[in-house]
C-alpha cells in the first residue's frame, strides 16, 4: 500500500473522493490485517456520515466480492438468477421461489442468511427439516445446482470475508443503517454467485430496516446501480411490512405455509401475490425475450401440478432430508404443543400492526435469536388472523401462539391497535 491509512480516512472525513486504486488497496490490506480495525471504524463512520459516490459504492462491492471465494456457473447452460430480501417478520418467499424458477429452466444458486434480531432467516427456517444441511463444501453446492439446477445455499467462510469484517464493525460502531455500506454488502455477496440476473425485495415500514417508501427506493436504487455496475442486471421491487407477510410467523410453520403453495393450495393473498410478483421479474430477467405477460399463468401451473413441490423435495434430499421426512411433510416438522389465543379487548377496525415488536416478543419466545450464537426453538410459531383495515369485534381471535407452556399473551396484545 503506497499511501498513508491515515490521509485515505482523513479524505472522507473532509468529503472528498477516494481513487479506484487506493480504496481498492485499503481494503485488501484490511483483510489481510495490515490495517488495525479502529482505523477500519474510522473510515465507516465518515462514510456513514458524507457517503460514497456511485463509484465508490461499486469499487467498494468490488472490493468486497473478490476478498474470497466466487462461483464459477458458466458451464451450466441455463440462465442464473437469485432474488434477495432486504428481510421481514414472516417473510418466507425464498422457500417458494427457488424449486418453481427450477421448474421454469432457471438456475438459482440462493445464498440465504441466518436471522437476527426480529427477522426470521431463510436458513434457520430449512433446518427445521430434520436432516437439512445448509452449510456445504463449495464444490457441493456445485454438484447439486448441475444436478438438479437450483441449491440453499449458506454464506461459507471463504466467500467475502471482507464483508464479515466489515458487518462486525458496523454492528458496533452505529454504522449498519449506511445505504452504501448496505449495498456493499448484498451486491458483494450476490455477485459472488456468478448470476445473470438479480430480483431483489426491498421492503419498508415499521416490521422492516427501512421505514418509509422513500428510504426504500432510495435503497433500492443504490442497490440496482451499484449491482448493475458490476454487470448484473437487476430490478428492484419495494414491498409493505406493516403487517407480517402470510398468515405464520416462525420457522416450522413458515416452511409449512410454504409447501402449502408449493402444492398448490390456497394460501394468505399478500405471501402469494408476493410471491409470484416476485417469481415473474425472475423470469423477466431469465427470459428478457419472451413475452412477460404469460409468466404468472405458467407460473401458477407449475404450482397446481405439484411439480414446483416435487422439486423441493428433491433439492432438501440432496441436502440431506431423508425420503422418509419428505414423504411425511409437514407432519415431520417439529410443532409447539400448546395452542394459546390472542383476543380483542375492543371492537372496532384494525388500525396497525406493531410488525417489529412482533418479530422482537418471538425472539424472547426462542423463535429467532438476538446473538447469532443463541439457539433457536424451531417448534414456536405465531398465526396471524386478522389484517390491516379488518373490522374487528371485541374478543375475536386476532392471532394465536404455539408454544411449549401457557404464557401471557398481553405484549402480543398490545401489538394490534384497534380503533
Amino acid at each position: 500500500m503506497n499511501f498513508s491509512p491515515v490521509e485515505f480516512i482523513a479524505r472522507k472525513r473532509d468529503g472528498k473522493p477516494h481513487s479506484r486504486e487506493n480504496l481498492v488497496s485499503f481494503f485488501q490490506a484490511y483483510v489481510k490485517n495490515e490495517i488495525p480495525d479502529y482505523q477500519v471504524a474510522a473510515w465507516l463512520m465518515a462514510a456513514f456520515i458524507n457517503g460514497l459516490s456511485k463509484d465508490e459504492k461499486v469499487w467498494l462491492t468490488e472490493a468486497v466480492l473478490n476478498s474470497g471465494d466466487r462461483f464459477d456457473l458458466c458451464h451450466i447452460d441455463k440462465p442464473k438468477i437469485d432474488k434477495h430480501s432486504t428481510g421481514g417478520v414472516g417473510d418466507k418467499t425464498s422457500l417458494v421461489l427457488l424449486p418453481l424458477l427450477v421448474s421454469m429452466g432457471v438456475c438459482v444458486p440462493m445464498m440465504s442468511g441466518r436471522g437476527l434480531g426480529h427477522t426470521g432467516g431463510t436458513l434457520d427456517k430449512l433446518e427445521s427439516i430434520p436432516g437439512m444441511t445448509v452449510l456445504l463444501p463449495k464444490e457441493e453446492y456445485i454438484k447439486i445446482l448441475e444436478k438438479f439446477g437450483g441449491v440453499f445455499m449458506a454464506q461459507t467462510p471463504k466467500i467475502t470475508p471482507l464483508d464479515k469484517k466489515l458487518y462486525a464493525l458496523r454492528d458496533v460502531t452505529g454504522t449498519v443503517e449506511s445505504i452504501p455500506l448496505i449495498t456493499a454488502s448484498i451486491i458483494g455477496k450476490k455477485a459472488a454467485e456468478g448470476l445473470d440476473g438479480l430480483v431483489l425485495d426491498v421492503k419498508f415500514g415499521n416490521g422492516a430496516f427501512m421505514k418509509n417508501l422513500p428510504a426504500a427506493k432510495k435503497l433500492a436504487q443504490s442497490l440496482v446501480e451499484t449491482a448493475e455496475g458490476l454487470g448484473v442486471k437487476t430490478v428492484a421491487l419495494t414491498t409493505d411490512m406493516n403487517q407480517p407477510l402470510g398468515e405464520y410467523v416462525g420457522n416450522s410453520v413458515e416452511v409449512i405455509e410454504s409447501i402449502n403453495m408449493l402444492q398448490g393450495q390456497k394460501v394468505e393473498k399478500r405471501f402469494y401475490d408476493i410471491t409470484l410478483d416476485l417469481a415473474e421479474n425472475m423470469c423477466c430477467l431469465a427470459f428478457p425475450e419472451e413475452d412477460k405477460n404469460q409468466w404468472r399463468g405458467k407460473l401458477i401451473s407449475k404450482l397446481e401440478s405439484g411439480e414446483a413441490y416435487e422439486i423441493f423435495g428433491k433439492i432438501i434430499e440432496a441436502q440431506g432430508v431423508s425420503s422418509k421426512t419428505i414423504e411425511r411433510l409437514p407432519d415431520s416438522l417439529p410443532l409447539a404443543s400448546e395452542i394459546v389465543e390472542i383476543k380483542a379487548d375492543k371492537a372496532g377496525i384494525l388500525k396497525s400492526i406493531d410488525t417489529y415488536r412482533i418479530g422482537m416478543l418471538m425472539v424472547d419466545l426462542k423463535a429467532g435469536r438476538k446473538k447469532i450464537t443463541d439457539e433457536i426453538d424451531y417448534g414456536i410459531g405465531l398465526r396471524v388472523y386478522k389484517k390491516l383495515e379488518d373490522k374487528i369485534e371485541c374478543g375475536d381471535i386476532l392471532a394465536e401462539l404455539m408454544v411449549n407452556e401457557r404464557i401471557p399473551t398481553a405484549g402480543f396484545a398490545k401489538c394490534f391497535l384497534t380503533e
